[in-house]
């Protein structure tokens, strides 16, 4: 079991936790996330600290690092918030933003309509200058959930995940994509 976990956790300023049917509401400034019940792991609040325990199983005992993480994500998330940042590479590549459609053309013969899923938001960001030829714009995807933005910007590279020989499609920011020569470097000696 991590150290970590057996510290008590601080509730920021001008966040809330309470306890629900389901599970753990957290409001703060920027929205209210709902925190699922991890079963075996009581919460308990004393002021601004808020400290985890769990009852006397090995499966509880492991699930205490996630309990933490999921509080402390939903902490996170109503104060600062997440985001996740996508590159779009391609020539003839487009990306536009209507009300809550995004709208990608990526190569195939028909428009992709991406519906947003509700707490989510989207900017573009498009570069006012071509140094980069390849380079279409950055899909900026925002929101107050974790796992929600995270599953969105996967479900948006996955209709042109980056091909290793001109690196085209979308990839996350960070992302290296390896290169392959092709080949017309095989014939080369």
């Amino acid at each position: 079991m991590a150290r970590a976990s057996l510290k008590p956790l601080n509730l920021p300023k001008g966040v809330s936790l309470t306890q629900t049917e389901q599970g753990y509401s957290v409001k703060g400034p920027n929205g209210t996330v709902q925190v699922k019940l991890i079963p075996g792991i009581a919460v308990k609040t004393e002021g601004s600290e808020i400290n985890l325990s769990y009852s006397l199983k090995p499966e509880n005992k492991a699930m205490l690092g996630l309990a933490v993480a999921l509080l402390s994500n939903a902490f996170k998330g109503v104060t600062e918030g997440f985001r996740k940042v996508l590159t779009l590479r391609g020539i003839g590549y487009k990306v536009s933003l209507e009300g809550r459609k995004l709208t990608m053309n990526l190569g195939y013969t028909h428009p992709i309509v991406y519906q947003l899923p509700e707490g989510i938001e989207i900017e573009i960001f498009e570069p006012r200058s071509r140094d980069d030829k390849g380079w279409i714009a950055d899909i900026i995807v925002k929101g107050i959930d974790k796992q929600l933005v995270g599953q969105v910007a996967a479900n948006i590279r996955r209709y042109r995940p980056p091909e290793p020989y001109k690196g085209k499609g979308i990839r996350y920011k960070d992302e290296y994509v390896r290169r392959k020569l092709g080949k017309r470097a095989v014939g080369v000696e």
